[in-house]
């Protein structure tokens, strides 16, 4: 319904804040990465969850985490709120590799998230991680020879989902030069 929301922000709590705009104040709840100012001009991307009972609008700071929380959403038993802990938790770069490399200590991590719960949402979302298309510019990567291995891959013409992945298959790759992990990359796309 709502695209975006740009206004001055009013700290309400951690995870909820109001965003002034055209003098109605809009009540969105927030990843607790979202640092934000009282008075600061913001941009919010937004998603409104309708249910019988209430309306409540989840903002992001950018497109990308608006897609994977509509993504997570999609998961039987996961509700917003769960997907907008996931996304507390985790970077979007961190949870596309939890995702691709099917890491269920690491979902267990996040508060609310079981055993039984990590492993429904890996499987559920293993033909979906696919399609899961993220703008790596707009994400931080975890370190500069990765950034540099996803950027060479999309310009071989692979898409953002393919060189997440077949880095995230990468072993070792701490210890390696960008262009070995360019070779080990465009070895695992092989195997895809």
């Amino acid at each position: 319904m709502f695209a975006f929301i740009e206004g001055k922000a009013q700290i309400i709590s951690e995870n909820l804040i109001a965003v002034l705009c055209g003098g109605v104040g809009y009540e969105i709840n927030i990843s607790k990465k979202l640092k934000v100012e009282n008075d600061e001009t913001i941009r919010l991307y937004t998603q409104l969850i309708h249910k019988e009972d209430s309306m409540t609008l989840y903002g992001f700071a950018t497109r990308e985490e608006k897609k994977l929380f509509s993504t997570l959403m999609a998961t039987s038993g996961v509700g917003p709120k769960l997907a907008m802990e996931i996304l507390s938790t985790y970077s979007i770069n961190e949870i596309m590799h939890i995702l691709f490399n099917k890491d269920i200590s690491m979902l267990k991590k996040v508060s609310g998230m079981g055993l039984k719960k990590a492993e429904k949402l890996l499987f559920e979302l293993r033909d979906k991680i696919e399609k899961i298309d993220i703008n790596i510019s707009e994400t931080k990567p975890y370190n500069d020879n990765e950034s540099d291995v996803i950027k060479a891959l999309i310009s071989l013409g692979f898409s953002n989902s393919e060189a997440i992945k077949s880095l995230s298959s990468v072993e070792n790759k701490e210890n390696m030069k960008a262009e070995d992990l360019i070779r080990e990359a465009l070895r695992n796309l092989n195997s895809i």
